[in-house]
């Protein structure tokens, strides 16, 4: 009999295999990019997990900085020739308040609809790692005669890799001759859709602002500075950036309770950096915000602009050449199941791709998740999901095979 104690992995649907895995460790692998209110435990996941990999013969490993925060590494050696790393992460990005879904009363409780899976972590990323784990058991049900499989399911990818891919690179020796992040590039254009490959992926950067002024009672504002008011002007400039750069302000203050009668002293935000290229540097993100910020608020205020606390600052890849080996079984392996190329892109967002093409090795992403990032109601396609297994298992056999 199959049960989450004994799991048969070559019997799940991806779909079935979503559902087992979105509840899996949650809420506690729910992870915040400026810091979780509580401190996420990937390890609950990893334990998860691990049976189905070492049901397939993998030998598997829990790593990681602390006990609570795990990340999983299994290997699979079939002969020799290349190591092909599989990648995925473990934690989620928080679920929110349930009342705001509408397709499933919890969003740790999958509901199937028109053929997509509904739940928090259904496109980022258990999903994903649904298909991951279909596109193993295939590629073990008819294995290769060389070549070496790792997988790598990482904690703290939400909060961009420190406890996850980082530790696994530079404490733990993980390496590889290439690798794939099975993370969203899905796209929908008209009534087609597809995966895409990203071969490379930009940066971001998350910044604190804060506008000191003048206080002045609100009967006699022109005897102050609001520092409400020319932190708006900061913002609304922030929208203009150059080099392809974008901002969004995801949290603001100001004022003090009690204190209605008078305009703001101090005025802070905090401001995401979106797009950034391979040669960005931190130095050049914080000036060119501070020139910005100087320039509206003159000398009527002083401007203090800096990171956010955390690892909170990651430049941007650059592309590998269509006809990099790991490039080229993903499109070869794509025509076997669709007469359409498939398309190559740069993925805006971060995935532990980033940390690995930082470290030396061609790295890609591919997955069935859409790119659109649901605040809510976040879904995957089940047909999307099995297309990418699909396709995935036979990247993995002719990159081994090689």
């Amino acid at each position: 009999m199959t049960t989450v104690g004994t799991p048969r992995l070559i019997t799940h649907t991806a779909a079935e295999l979503t559902a087992l895995l979105v509840p899996a460790g949650q809420p506690w692998c729910e992870n915040s990019l400026d810091g979780p209110a509580r401190p996420p435990e990937e390890t609950r996941a990893a334990r998860f997990i691990e049976p189905f990999l070492a049901e397939l013969g993998f030998d598997t490993r829990l790593v990681g900085r602390t006990e609570t925060r795990a990340n999983l590494v299994a290997a699979k050696v079939f002969g020799p020739g290349p190591t092909l790393l599989l990648n995925d992460h473990l934690d989620t990005y928080p679920a929110g308040p349930p009342s705001r879904w509408t397709k499933c009363a919890d969003p740790f409780a999958p509901v199937v609809e028109d053929g997509r899976v509904y739940a928090r972590g259904t496109s980022d990323t258990r999903g994903n790692l649904a298909t991951l784990l279909r596109a193993v058991a295939e590629v073990c049900a008819d294995p290769p005669e060389s070549g070496t499989l790792t997988v790598a399911l990482t904690a703290d990818e939400e909060r961009n890799g420190v406890e996850g891919a980082l530790y696994l690179l530079e404490e733990h020796g993980l390496t590889a001759d290439a690798a794939i992040t099975v993370e969203p590039t899905a796209w929908t254009e008209g009534g087609a859709t597809g995966v895409a490959i990203a071969t490379s992926h930009t940066g971001h950067a998350l910044l604190d602002l804060a506008v000191h002024g003048r206080s002045s009672h609100i009967w006699r504002p022109d005897t102050g500075v609001n520092a409400a008011h020319l932190l708006l002007e900061v913002l609304s400039a922030l929208r203009d950036l150059p080099d392809g750069w974008g901002a969004s302000t995801v949290g603001l203050d100001a004022g003090e309770p009690g204190m209605a009668q008078f305009t703001p002293l101090r005025a802070s935000a905090r401001v995401a950096i979106v797009g950034l290229g391979p040669d960005v540097t931190k130095a050049l993100v914080l000036q060119r915000v501070t020139d910005i910020a100087r320039d509206l608020t003159g000398v009527t205020a002083t401007v203090d602009v800096r990171f956010a606390p955390g690892p909170t600052f990651v430049p941007g890849t650059v592309a590998l050449d269509a006809d990099e080996p790991i490039v080229a079984a993903l499109r070869d392996s794509y025509t076997d199941h669709d007469p359409s190329p498939a398309r190559l892109y740069a993925k805006p967002a971060y995935c532990d791709t980033i940390r690995f093409r930082h470290a030396g090795i061609p790295a890609v992403t591919f997955g069935p998740g859409d790119d659109g990032w649901a605040v809510y109601d976040e879904s995957i396609s089940v047909a999307g999901m099995e297309f990418a297994a699909r396709v995935l298992a036979g990247a993995i056999r002719r990159f081994l095979r090689r």
